[in-house]
């Protein structure tokens, strides 16, 4: 087995779970749409005013990316956090190629498959409101897919401590609220915001969609170095709490 394999392998398992579970999919895209609407319209009666047009646009946006943002995170968390507290782990372990290897062919499955999702959800959005950004898609994915290991990473170092400490569901959800603020802040150009993960990607596809900044090779390049670091430093983390997980005999009991 290879890991083209592997990930062939985790899109057909993928395809056939969304399809088994489409009633899922369906509502996650119908009460996404309408907590979007709720927000929208509820700024919009206070903010009633063409003068304030380019917030509603910001607002638009950031609901896309920190949609995806989550998708991102939960990516390389939520299955595995699932699969130990189920008692499956320990079959996982048993993949030839590694569990680490294992998990991000599995992510990579799942940030494609949100990208489409995120597509759905930008023209969704821009039609029920009536408010059409610009988007050049082929930049805004290249964008995305440079950001999107950053929190990968962080998915992984939760992944880590699922190992050894079983329920982290409030470490876990308060990492997904912080994933609001880090599509929030603007960390371009450069700033103390910028170290932190994801936030840059997001500053950067803020300005190219919002702003019409033309997208620079050296700040996708920068996009692509924070990524590459925490998803590094999530795989560290993760290998460190899997041998203490092994050590003290902890996979597969919940």
């Amino acid at each position: 087995m290879n890991f083209a394999h592997l990930l062939k392998t985790e899109a057909r398992l993928h395809l056939i779970t969304t399809w088994e579970y489409w009633f899922e999919t369906v509502t996650t895209m119908i009460m996404v749409s309408l907590v979007f609407l709720a927000l929208f319209y509820g700024i919009q009666s206070f903010y009633d005013k063409p003068g304030e047009q380019p917030s509603l646009d910001g607002l638009l946006f950031g609901y896309i990316i920190w949609f995806f943002s989550i998708a991102a995170f939960t990516s390389s968390s939520q299955s595995m956090i699932l699969a130990n507290q189920t008692g499956i782990i320990s079959q996982l372990f048993l993949c030839p190629l590694g569990l680490v290897k294992l998990i991000l062919a599995r992510v990579v499955v799942i940030v494609l498959w949100n990208l489409l999702l995120v597509t759905g959800l930008a023209y969704i959005a821009m039609a029920l409101t009536g408010k059409w950004l610009n988007i050049n898609f082929a930049v805004f994915y290249l964008i995305l897919l440079a950001a999107a290991p950053s929190l990968i990473g962080v998915g992984m170092m939760v992944t880590g401590l699922a190992l050894v400490f079983k329920r982290v569901q409030t470490v876990s959800g308060v990492l997904l609220m912080s994933c609001m603020a880090l599509v929030a802040v603007d960390a371009y150009p450069l700033n103390w915001f910028s170290l932190l993960p994801f936030t840059l990607g997001a500053s950067v596809a803020r300005d190219n969609i919002i702003g019409g900044v033309p997208l620079e090779i050296g700040a996708l390049a920068l996009v692509a170095l924070n990524s590459m670091v925490y998803l590094g430093l999530g795989i560290v983390v993760y290998k460190a709490f899997e041998k203490r997980a092994k050590r003290l005999n902890l996979i597969g009991h919940y």
